[in-house]
């Protein structure tokens, strides 16, 4: 389902993104400004050697670069460790409440497991910090003794400005002050570079690299794993979708066939009758917990990613409904009524199959009436409303299959 909130969300990733990508390329369009103003210094008065100055511009900013990756180099929590509430919150009683229930494991730990989340196993590694605390204890050092030589660094600094200068061949005040425009500018920008590089960019990579490292997933009963960050966007969402049918459900009857659903609902897993559902969308992820809800309640689901991925699974085996979503990607072409086609090519190959179609509220004011001329049983934007759908779908192929056995 290609929802529209995810779509803004990615597109305002991407922009944020494109916009942290322009520090690069000003950083390195200053320094080769840097470079071509000392290379200009050699071809023009005062005439000095070019290649001892670029070689010292490059070595002073190298060691810039390096005392700012020492300095930005991100720090990690400890292992187990975890952000708590601020002690005035906790002390104002805005935690848990008393009678909210105890956490997953807990409940867990009571044997209590039929609609328990199980978290992944923990991993046997511990992710390596030696760099980081090696940062730590450098910067520390290099600061403390920064500021006890502070009065003696204008000396040093004379002295080494002393000691490049008879490299440039030229008088021995202009290769002073060039020397000194070189270790300033070059130190200082190449310590931005190391930093801010080293702040933004490594720090993404650290935090991508131990997200894999310490398997932060959830387990749920079927034994899949999905990421905590796209578990809470779907139950946020799922949560959306229960205040929108209940506010239905008050100001509307409920649906033929709804004590028959109501009655399979009060039913044991075991007993209820094993379906088969072929789930049509090219991103599968965005539909794990409704796919767990259905499998949940006896129901096999297959998922396809194209239109004719999905034609050829119907002809393998015997499916009792078909769920579509509307706009997809086909053949690298990304088609906004792809689920009006899909109807009408299934309804050409299979008459009687009930196909659902599950998309967004956009989709549904363009495409939702040809969907529905095209053969579609129901539309819906909901997905509480897509698994009380499929529940009465399947009852009614129950009960047409019984009523053909019994003729």
């Amino acid at each position: 389902m290609d929802l529209n909130d995810s779509t803004g969300k990615a597109t305002s990733t991407a922009a944020a993104v494109r916009k942290r990508d322009v520090l690069p390329y000003i950083l390195l369009f200053i320094l080769l400004a840097g470079l071509l103003s000392v290379l200009a210094g050699a071809l023009l008065p005062p005439y000095y050697h070019a290649v001892p100055a670029l070689l010292w511009s490059l070595g002073f900013c190298v060691s810039g670069m390096l005392l700012g990756f020492l300095f930005g180099i991100p720090r990690t929590l400890p292992s187990g460790t975890v952000n708590m509430a601020p002690p005035d919150e906790r002390s104002n009683g805005k935690g848990r409440p008393t009678d909210e229930p105890p956490a997953a494991g807990a409940d867990a730990a009571t044997g209590n497991a039929s609609n328990t989340l199980f978290l992944g196993t923990p991993t046997p590694m511990e992710i390596n910090s030696n760099l980081v605390e090696v940062s730590d204890w450098l910067t520390k050092i290099i600061v403390g003794v920064g500021l006890i030589e502070l009065k003696s660094l204008p000396g040093s600094a004379r002295s080494m400005a002393a000691f490049i200068a008879p490299s440039l061949n030229t008088d021995t005040p202009t290769a002073m002050a060039v020397v000194g425009g070189i270790m300033l500018f070059f130190s200082v920008h190449g310590f931005l570079i190391g930093y801010l590089l080293t702040r933004i960019y490594l720090s993404i990579m650290i935090k991508r690299a131990d997200s894999m490292v310490k398997n932060e997933s959830v387990r749920l009963e079927s034994g899949k794993e999905i990421e905590v960050t796209e578990l809470s966007r779907l139950q946020q969402k799922s949560l959306d979708d229960m205040q929108e049918a209940v506010t239905q459900l008050l100001l509307a009857h409920p649906p033929d066939g709804g004590a028959a659903v109501t009655a399979l609902a009060g039913m044991p897993t075991a007993q209820k009758p094993a379906s088969q559902v072929l789930w049509l969308d090219d991103h599968p992820r965005n539909n794990t917990l409704l796919v767990e809800q259905l499998e949940r309640e006896n129901i096999k689901v297959d998922q396809a990613v194209s239109t004719r991925q999905a034609l050829a699974m119907l002809q393998q085996k015997p499916y009792a409904l078909l769920i579509t979503d509307m706009a997809r990607v086909e053949n690298r072409r990304r088609i906004k009524d792809a689920g009006v086609r899909t109807v009408r090519e299934v309804r050409q190959a299979q008459p009687a199959l009930p196909i659902i179609v599950y998309c967004s509220k956009d989709t549904v004011a363009s495409y939702g009436t040809e969907a529905e001329a095209a053969g579609a049983r129901f539309i819906t934007t909901s997905g509480t409303s897509l698994l009380a759908s499929v529940n009465k779908l399947l009852h009614e192929e129950r009960g047409d299959g019984a009523q053909s056995s019994t003729q």
